[in-house]
């Protein structure tokens, strides 16, 4: 619309019985402005809406809800509060440390202390998106350390990519090992995505002096500089967070009533995980719910599974931005300060 308007600007005056009327041979649709046409792009971000929604009417449409405010009326809250609470700080403190390694290795010095406080305020921004969080993360190194904004960027991408890669290993690996068939569409997803890293490794690996010499593709500054072992340690400093998810949810499971196997846990769990990674579902929701029905429904009531997916989803969400309340006014000042400097 913005080069529409300056292409009219300085063109010369037309009537307006000119502008109402369309070419000959010209359809009314083609002659609609622009703003007034439907953008393939629009379609794309409904996708999830739309799946998300589908989800969960089938999943609803089999059970009662009525059942589902049952099984979270009947679980054991305290307790279940006093397990996931230590999780979610212990949580934190990984993320963080991660975090530190990341932004020592290729942008700046940089103490844990300083990088605690704008890692557990950015899970406030998390609450409304979870980009919003990422990118939080980059506008304060930038002004706080002077790292170019662009180059910090790159290095919360680079976070999550190996975030993802991560998931995509555990649990392509519990796939592989389930004591039953996984009758799931995963296969596919899994070749695309171990094909496209060893094109990614491969790229950066042979055009990181190309790259170099383009200073618009400085967010990609990070992966150029980046080895495989720092791939691997990143996903190993990691590995603690999935360890600790699999003996929390085993015991904050028994909160509602649920025993479930720990080995099918440690196999399951990275699927699900994984689901909720991929850009198919609203804030994360959909596919984790239908894929605890489908991987644990033999072990538990289906209400009670999704009583405790959903309280689980959100409490953690919940827990880790009331982590980072007390951090906020000293991530403020210092944000503030960073842009008094700049």
């Amino acid at each position: 619309m913005r080069a529409t308007s300056c292409c009219v600007a300085r063109g010369p005056a037309l009537s307006s019985a000119a502008v109402r009327a369309p070419p000959s041979g010209t359809s009314s649709a083609d002659a609609d402005p622009p703003g007034r046409r439907h953008h393939p792009h629009a379609l794309v971000r409904a996708l999830p809406w739309i799946f998300t929604v589908l989800v969960f009417t089938l999943i609803f449409k089999r059970i009662p809800f009525a059942n589902v405010w049952q099984a979270l009326a009947g679980a054991r809250l305290a307790p279940y509060l006093a397990i996931m609470a230590p999780y979610s700080v212990l949580y934190l403190a990984v993320d963080t440390f991660c975090l530190t390694r990341v932004i020592n290795w290729f942008n700046c010095r940089v103490a844990y202390a300083d990088v605690l406080p704008i890692r557990a305020t950015t899970y406030l921004l998390t609450l409304v998106n979870s980009n919003l969080g990422q990118g939080g993360i980059a506008l304060y190194l930038h002004r706080r350390e002077g790292v170019p904004f662009l180059e910090v960027a790159g290095s919360v991408l680079f976070l999550m990519f190996v975030e993802l890669y991560q998931l995509t290993f555990f649990s392509s690996l519990g796939v592989a090992l389930a004591p039953r068939a996984v009758d799931l569409p995963l296969g596919t997803v899994y070749v695309a995505l171990y094909a496209y890293l060893v094109a990614h490794l491969a790229f950066f690996r042979f055009a990181g002096d190309w790259l170099a010499q383009k200073p618009a593709l400085r967010i990609l500054r990070t992966f150029r500089l980046a080895h495989v072992r720092h791939y691997l340690l990143l996903a190993l400093y990691k590995s603690p967070n999935f360890i600790m998810a699999t003996v929390v949810y085993y015991f904050a499971l028994q909160c509602f009533g649920m025993h479930l196997p720990y080995l099918e846990l440690v196999l399951y769990l990275p699927i699900i995980f994984f689901s909720a990674a991929l850009p198919i579902g609203v804030a994360h929701l959909g596919a984790p719910q239908f894929l605890w029905l489908y991987f644990f429904s033999a072990y538990a009531p289906e209400a009670s599974l999704l009583a405790f997916s959903l309280a689980t989803h959100f409490i953690f969400m919940i827990m880790n931005a009331a982590l980072g309340v007390p951090f906020l006014p000293r991530a403020t000042r210092e944000l503030m300060r960073g842009a008094a400097t700049a």
